[in-house]
């Protein structure tokens, strides 16, 4: 069952950063860099990419730092991922506290901590990360991540989740 847990969290966040989701009216000198890594993550360079995101990273851009912990998550360099999803996470990022909660409950690149990636998880959801009150409203409704089954606490993250689209697409 944690596993499902944890696999869900990391497929959401996931799913958020490739959707570029940003944080809005973000924007500093490493913008050309970022869009530039972006374009080249879009025509499947991954290499060129990472180098474009490291150095608007290094300059700052929490989108940067994110975007480059998702690809060295993915290449298992674990460790330089929880230092950018950290530095992201550092500037108020929520997309960069939600992927240091997935490392946390994973226990990649850091030592797992479950009380440590709940309390993340939590202040991602509080900043309206869907990815995070989905995987939170899952763990009080089971009993994962390390919290009892609290049906109070579910309905609590359940009523954060946004209203389903009533176009029906």
């Amino acid at each position: 069952m944690k596993s499902k847990l944890i696999a869900a969290s990391c497929r959401a966040f996931l799913a958020a950063a490739l959707l570029g989701v940003t944080s809005p009216g973000w924007a500093d000198d490493a913008s050309g860099d970022l869009q530039a890594g972006i374009e080249a993550f879009n025509r499947g360079d991954l290499p060129g990419a990472m180098v474009l995101y490291e150095k608007a990273a290094e300059a700052g851009s929490p989108e940067a730092q994110v975007r480059l912990a998702y690809l060295l998550d993915y290449a298992e360099d674990n460790e330089r991922a929880v230092h950018w999803y950290q530095a992201a996470a550092d500037q108020g990022y929520t997309d960069g506290v939600a992927g240091l909660a997935s490392m946390y409950a994973k226990g990649e690149g850091v030592e797992q901590d479950l009380q440590r990636a709940l309390e993340l998880f939590e202040r991602a959801g509080e900043a309206g990360d869907e990815g995070s009150i989905r995987v939170l409203t899952s763990a009080y409704e089971k009993g994962e991540l390390g919290v009892e089954k609290d049906a109070g606490q579910a309905a609590y993250w359940r009523s954060k989740q946004a209203a389903p689209d009533a176009g029906g697409n």
